[in-house]
């Protein structure tokens, strides 16, 4: 006997998947609810009563992961490693000690590696690499004796890691994984997919915004504005490469706050061993004149070069919505500001609670510009991935709010049969 249980799934983020056979429970992903979303549900595990053998989470953006202080620490959780550095770095920099020696000391925090099966009693869990904002994303395959499921996570396939060209033939590589790895090539099938669906509800025929084009725009624009300010996301691995290579090609420095940089070193390290390396060798933490240092004669002449060469050569420096200071120093320079998060922070029609006032006035004031590229897969790519898996049995949409727009997916009629979708 295998149950499969998708809990809050009609809705973008928080969601939690609970598989039960006769010996194991495993739970995929605990996160929190993300802020500003309008349909929430309260959905909470009984530790003490559930007897869960273990929790995989898929990555590290707090939707996914941020209620793993709740759990106790005899249930073993599983992480990529680069997962586990990222939330190490985030804790320590939020000053959020709890969080930080429960992930630093090891206790019940286990790392899995790509393509290698972790048993649990009855049930092997194996991790893939799938494309998405947080560098650090995986589906699951999970064999049960009853049935083999397939856990999306979050994906799309715009992003640096979605495809690779071989022999001059470009290969989205989240489908060629599913039909290479986990369907063996046809001599595997898959019964039951659960996949996210953020965008399913979408236009299909709106063009797809890559990084890549992205960083095409970036190197475009910074012909002519050579001195950039940009609010981003810390982990968003890819964009903040996008801007990092733009910035490079027009010969301008990177700079930003230590514990930015601490995280791109993370990326840096974690992707030496892949095809694409996440290099920002060339980038500095940003000196500031209220640095408890400034005091001695070495930070000064330190300082001086740097504005020296912030001045001269360019620069894009990663900034806060309180780091006006930056802005009145180079204002004779006019700097522009880029606004590279979801527009829900600084618009409050769209997000709600998650409205950030002061960051919403810092933005308007240097008429900041809005360009990122999205971490979700478009509803072309999403049909194709569940064309791609063709399961046998169903077709569970999570991470949506609008699970009925599967049932308008360029897909057969033979698979939209098999939609579940909740009452």
């Amino acid at each position: 006997m295998t149950d499969i249980r998708v809990f809050k799934g009609n809705q973008v983020g928080g969601n939690v998947t609970v598989i039960t056979t006769d010996q194991a429970k495993i739970v995929i992903d605990y996160g929190e609810d993300l802020p500003g979303n309008t349909h929430v549900e309260n959905f909470s595990i009984d530790w003490d009563r559930e007897n869960v053998d273990a929790v995989f989470f898929t990555h590290y953006h707090a939707d996914h992961i941020g209620r793993f202080m709740e759990i106790p620490e005899s249930v073993p959780l599983y992480m990529g490693e680069c997962t586990r550095r990222v939330l190490l770095n985030n804790y320590t920099a939020l000053r959020m000690k709890e969080h930080v020696k429960r992930i630093d000391s090891g206790k019940n925090i286990h790392t899995f590696e790509e393509n290698k099966g972790v048993v649990i009693k009855d049930t092997v869990v194996t991790p893939y690499h799938v494309d998405h904002s947080a560098f650090d994303s995986y589906m699951f395959f999970v064999e049960t004796p009853g049935k083999t499921i397939l856990h999306t996570g979050d994906y799309r396939d715009h992003g640096y890691r979605g495809h690779k060209v071989i022999n001059g033939t470009d290969i989205d590589i989240m489908t060629d994984t599913i039909e290479n790895e986990i369907k063996l090539k046809g001599r595997r099938r898959v019964d039951v997919l659960i996949t996210e669906g953020t965008l399913a509800g979408s236009d299909p025929g709106r063009a797809v915004y890559t990084e890549k084009d992205m960083q095409n725009e970036l190197a475009e624009l910074f012909r002519e504005r050579k001195h950039v300010f940009l609010k981003i996301s810390s982990t968003n691995a890819d964009s903040l490469l996008s801007f990092y290579r733009a910035a490079r090609a027009n010969g301008m420095g990177f700079y930003a706050a230590r514990h930015i940089l601490d995280q791109m070193k993370v990326f840096n390290e974690m992707s030496r061993s892949s095809e694409l390396v996440y290099d920002f060798s060339l980038s500095w933490p940003v000196l500031r004149r209220n640095d408890s240092a400034d005091t001695s004669e070495k930070y000064r002449r330190s300082f001086a070069v740097q504005r020296q060469h912030m001045r001269k050569e360019g620069f894009v420096t990663v900034v806060s919505e309180y780091d006006e200071d930056l802005f009145e120093e180079f204002s004779d320079l006019e700097p522009v500001l880029i606004f590279s998060m979801w527009e829900g922070y600084i618009n409050k029609e769209i997000g709600g609670e998650a409205y950030n006032e002061r960051l919403a006035d810092f933005c308007s004031r240097h008429n900041a510009l809005r360009i990122r590229t999205g971490g979700h897969a478009h509803p072309r790519f999403i049909a194709k991935v569940i064309e791609c898996v063709d399961p046998v049995e169903a077709v569970i949409p999570m991470h949506t709010s609008d699970a009925a727009a599967f049932l308008t997916l360029d897909i057969r009629e033979e698979l939209k049969k098999k939609i579940v979708l909740e009452k």
